[in-house]
């Protein structure tokens, strides 16, 4: 096991480039000690621990047209856009099933992060201390379209919403090697809100201003961590795997082939640097 850290940027159907890039780790039983996730990078990362190759990119790319997956009969079942019950019902008990007893029993850590929606801040679930499926919801319940999870009687939504890219956190965690997987190219900037997306954000979130507040500062907050990410890559401090051209997969992107696509890049890509890959994490600090 490689004494370091594995950050899984969200993205929701974007994790198709992660999913290909966990897919080739795990193809090389490249087993890294400790794995942080929010968002889709956390469901991405699930399948990494449980050690399910493929598991994601089936998943995704067998049911994005399934409405009880996502789309009207998602909206009747949930009260929102995703269908988390037939996920974590049907989908991983029976069709695709999730290896519980792996990931359980995995000597790989896993953080899942969501964000705390009294407090705007995301707080970080280790792995084997409290209900999967339900945190694994909080995590990757995106803003608007998905309703909010309690978790101990507490609200939370998407880990992303704070923390799109954990790197912090992961800082936090002592290790000296930290493996990045991003799933925007390194030129992508997330723009300012408009003010009509802040005034709808203000009035579907009344009761919670601090997580209106990280909402709205959520652009800055993913710039100027991209930009901390850039250093850490350059100060060989950091190893960052991410599209090496712009992704054209949208959030809930329903095309197939676009979706097929972006995981045999994830495959490519780092199929090309396994190399470098293996070289930073054997050598001394």
């Amino acid at each position: 096991m490689k004494k370091a850290i594995l950050v899984l940027e969200g993205g929701a159907m974007r994790s198709l480039y992660t999913s290909g890039v966990l897919d080739v780790l795990m193809d090389n039983n490249i087993e890294i000690e400790c794995t942080v996730g929010v968002s889709a990078g956390a469901l991405t990362g699930s399948n990494y621990i449980s050690k399910q190759r493929g598991r994601t990119a089936n998943i995704n790319i067998e049911y994005c047209n399934d409405p009880k997956y996502i789309g009207v009969r998602a909206i009747k079942n949930n009260k929102g856009l995703v269908g988390f019950d037939y996920l974590f019902g049907e989908i991983s008990k029976y069709q695709v099933p999730f290896d519980e007893k792996t990931y359980q029993e995995s000597k790989q850590k896993f953080y899942i992060g969501a964000t705390n929606c009294l407090t705007g801040k995301t707080e970080f679930f280790e792995k084997n201390k409290g209900d999967t499926y339900k945190i694994l919801q909080a995590s990757s319940s995106m803003p608007i379209v998905s309703n909010i999870v309690e978790i101990d009687d507490k609200p939370y939504l998407d880990g992303a919403i704070e923390c799109n890219i954990p790197i912090e956190w992961a800082k936090q965690q002592g290790y000296e090697k930290i493996v990045i997987v991003l799933t925007r190219d390194k030129e992508y900037r997330k723009q300012e809100l408009t003010n009509n997306m802040k005034k709808v954000y203000n009035l579907r979130y009344k009761k919670y201003p601090e997580l209106v507040k990280t909402i709205c500062n959520k652009p800055q907050k993913y710039n100027e961590t991209v930009e901390e990410i850039n250093k850490l890559e350059a100060e060989g401090k950091a190893f960052v795997i991410r599209p090496q051209k712009p992704i054209e997969v949208s959030r809930l992107e329903k095309n197939k082939e676009k979706l097929k696509a972006l995981y045999q890049q994830g495959v490519t890509e780092m199929t090309e640097r396994l190399e470098d890959l293996k070289k930073y994490l054997e050598a001394s600090c």
